[in-house]
Formats: structure tokens, sequence, C-alpha cells
């Protein structure tokens, strides 16, 4: 399971500041910052898991030797342009292309939070129906787990003021 502590890493000191002040913001517990690739492996050495949101370039290692060094316990977020997206290999991390806003991020890093079970009250068969369908949706266009589609669902709904099945249909178009 993947802790709540965040490691941020990125060549760009600027990009880093930043960014530990978004995911702050967010309620995230910052654990590290990293400005290279054996600065992040040095740091999350301490920790057994956590998220790390790091971009795709390092001066000294290629993100996907780097990639290979991060235990499975340990989450990603690859932050960067589309191509830079493309080069990387792994199908363990989530990425996001810039430019990206500050609520996109932190939704993305909510639903990579360790998942807390939660219970569920019924719902009319029709209205399951399509929050399944909209859940299978976002697991097969973007590889979430289902509680991640359903944590997306939920605070898509909240933020939009919206019921759950009411923003089920609008995913599902």
């Amino acid at each position: 399971m993947l802790g709540n502590d965040v490691f941020i890493a990125f060549s760009n000191k600027k990009t880093v500041e930043t960014l530990i002040k978004i995911v702050h913001s967010g309620g995230f517990n910052i654990a590290a910052a990293a400005l290279s690739a054996a600065e992040l492996k040095e740091k999350i050495s301490y920790y057994e898991s956590g998220i790390i949101i790091c971009g795709c370039r390092f001066n000294d290692e290629d993100i996907n030797s780097l990639l290979e060094d991060i235990p499975e316990s340990f989450g990603i977020m690859l932050i960067g342009k589309a191509q830079q997206l493309a080069y990387c290999e792994s199908d363990r991390v989530t990425k996001l292309a810039v430019p990206l806003n500050s609520g996109d991020l932190l939704l993305y890093l909510d639903m990579l939070r360790p998942e807390v079970p939660v219970r569920r009250k019924k719902r009319p068969p029709k209205e399951q129906a399509i929050i399944d369908k909209a859940k299978r949706l976002l697991i097969e266009r973007f590889g979430m787990t289902e509680p991640q589609a359903h944590r997306y669902i939920e605070k898509a709904a909240m933020d939009s003021g919206k019921s759950i099945a009411e923003t089920a249909k609008k995913i599902i178009g």
C-alpha cells in the first residue's frame, strides 16, 4: 500500500518550490524534495512507500533506468511534455502532460493516496449500473483501479455540486 508521504523531484529548483506549495495546499505531507535522480533515490531509501512526483528529465539518469530503481511500493506521477511522457516505457506511472492546472494535479495525487475502505450506501439498480459503467470507462481509458475510479467520480461530483449518478452520466457521454 502506498504511504501518504510525497516526494517531489525535478531538475529545476523553481518547479520543485512551486509543486511543494501546490501539494502542501492540498493537505499532503511533503517528505522530501530532490533536484536529481540520485538525490531522489537517496531520500526515498529511508521510506517504505510514498508517492513520487517527478519530471521526465534529470541530468544524472535516464527516466526509464530511474524507474527501475524505485520500489513497487511507491506510486509515481510523471509530469512533462507529451513527447517526453511517451519516452517513458513504464506502465506503473501516472503520466500528466503540461500545461497542468493545480486542481488536476491534486485530483490525480488524491487518486494515488492509500485506499481507505469505505462503506457505500445502496443505490437504485439503474443508478448503480450507470456508476459502474463510468468506472469501467475510467479504468479502461486511464488505467485506474476501481477504488480510484470511484474516488474520481465522487470528487468530480463534489466539485460540481451534482450527484454521483449525474456525474457518472457526464463521464459516459
